[in-house]
């Protein structure tokens, strides 16, 4: 009955309990890691716990070292934002990996689905996050900073004689178990629940040079530094007697206890125009690809001279090599099975459309940065910066919201097989093609009342 009255008429109120507490995390093993050695931190989050995955963060202190400060003879960077810091952040419950198992390159899967679904606005209300980095002209530091200069001079900010730059971070909005309809996990049900992060390599700093000071000197000299690593999450330290008694219940039913959540599969391949990822999952919600002028393993610091008009560094700059003059002739498409999306090939300043659509409906709402580049170290917005910069492709394959968002499964079940998903970019340039893509699909934890035991369905 209440249903066909409106909700501002639904008069009453109701008591409930589930308080929560903040909790601080120590790493199992080491709280400082380089670059260079792309180090692993790994966290046990609160056992035979109701824990808010949600609410999991990680503070840490970021170093950039290995600053050259010279007049005219010189290398300088920017400290990252916070989700480049990490290649891969995978999550294990009950000691296997359950979300982001085939994701590699998670930074890169994070920045794509910044410039698909940020904003300015986002951007700025996340300064902890370094989020600044993203946009123009400065870091977590300093709002203004021109990498055109040597580290030291008045307008970046740094005192001189300076060779490193750091700042405290915060980390959170993670990708994986953290996404679900039910975000609050009973890990005395599903079991030990951990997250493993592991550090992105130098070329996730974005940096230049001058003078003589090479590309093989500063890739050598550049280093990353993450010290006092440590988490934070909340955890219900007082429940509803009404919950204890629902759960005793529902175990007495022999039927599976399903836990939807999002996990991120990752490729990074040479374009020959028809390349795969090969998926087995019960829903595969989305695919998202992106080509890139550079190998991102690669690193390519940029001449100062031209670093006030380059947005991002290689590893996150998706550049499909052509201008508004020329991009009729790069088209995409794919193929699963018998089937291709979009129908007929899609060029490729059409896209930018595609990929909105598949995030928002097209609604009037939405928001993203894929127009977003910067001209003088001044922010600017155009249909070249897309093809250029920010080249990100989403086909969607479900309607409506994500599987884990609702626990409806409406993207592609391969059905217990390996499935190719071809995608076709002809017509994309670069001086080494690159592409990347990134399969975004639900995944299950499944707790079996009949056997107490726990399962993860990909």
């Amino acid at each position: 009955m209440t249903e066909s009255i409106p909700k501002s008429l639904q008069y009453g109120c109701m008591n409930s309990q589930a308080r929560v507490v903040r909790q601080t995390l120590q790493p199992q093993g080491v709280s400082t890691g380089t670059t260079q050695q792309q180090t692993t931190f790994r966290f046990k989050l609160p056992e035979k716990s109701l824990i808010d995955l949600k609410s999991l963060s990680f503070y840490y202190d970021y170093v950039v070292s290995g600053l050259t400060d010279a007049d005219t003879n010189f290398s300088n960077a920017l400290l990252p934002a916070a989700y480049k810091h990490f290649s891969s952040v995978k999550f294990y419950v009950s000691g296997a990996v359950a979300a982001n198992g085939m994701c590699n390159h998670y930074d890169m899967a994070y920045h794509a689905l910044v410039r698909a679904s940020g904003s300015e606005d986002w951007v700025n209300s996340r300064w902890n996050n370094g989020h600044a980095e993203v946009l123009v002209g400065g870091d977590i530091n300093a709002s203004l900073c021109s990498l055109v200069t040597r580290p030291t001079t008045s307008a970046n900010g740094y005192d001189a004689g300076l060779t490193s730059r750091t700042a405290h971070f915060t980390y959170d909005d993670l990708l994986g178990l953290p996404n679900s309809k039910n975000f609050v996990l009973d890990t005395s049900l599903f079991g030990t629940c951990e997250v493993e992060l592991q550090m992105s390599p130098n070329t996730s700093i974005k940096s230049s040079r001058a003078g003589t000071v090479t590309s093989a000197a500063l890739s050598s000299a550049l280093l990353g530094t993450i010290s006092g690593i440590n988490a934070k999450i909340d955890t219900v330290v007082s429940v509803s007697p009404l919950y204890v008694s629902l759960l005793a219940e529902r175990l007495q039913v022999d039927t599976p206890i399903r836990l939807p959540f999002q996990s991120i599969a990752t490729s990074v391949v040479t374009n020959s125009g028809n390349n795969r990822i090969t998926l087995n999952s019960s829903c595969v919600d989305a695919i998202l690809v992106a080509p890139l002028a550079a190998d991102p393993n690669a690193f390519a610091s940029i001449t100062a001279a031209s670093a006030d008009g380059i947005l991002n560094a290689n590893r996150y700059k998706f550049d499909s090599g052509k201008t508004p003059a020329n991009a009729s002739g790069a088209t995409f498409q794919l193929q699963v099975g018998s089937e291709v999306f979009p129908r007929q090939p899609l060029r490729i300043d059409e896209c930018a459309d595609l990929t909105v659509n598949s995030i928002y409906g097209n609604s009037a709402q939405s928001r993203n940065l894929l127009f977003a580049g910067i001209a003088a170290n001044v922010q600017s917005y155009s249909k070249s910066n897309y093809l250029a910069e920010n080249c990100v492709i989403m086909q969607k394959f479900m309607l409506g919201e994500e599987g884990w968002a609702t626990g409806l499964l409406s993207g592609i079940n391969c059905s217990g097989v390996s499935t190719d998903f071809v995608v076709s970019t002809q017509g994309f340039a670069g001086a080494n093609p690159t592409l990347f893509i990134a399969a975004l699909m639900t995944s299950q934890l499944v707790f079996n009342p009949a056997t107490s035991s726990v399962s993860i369905e990909q």
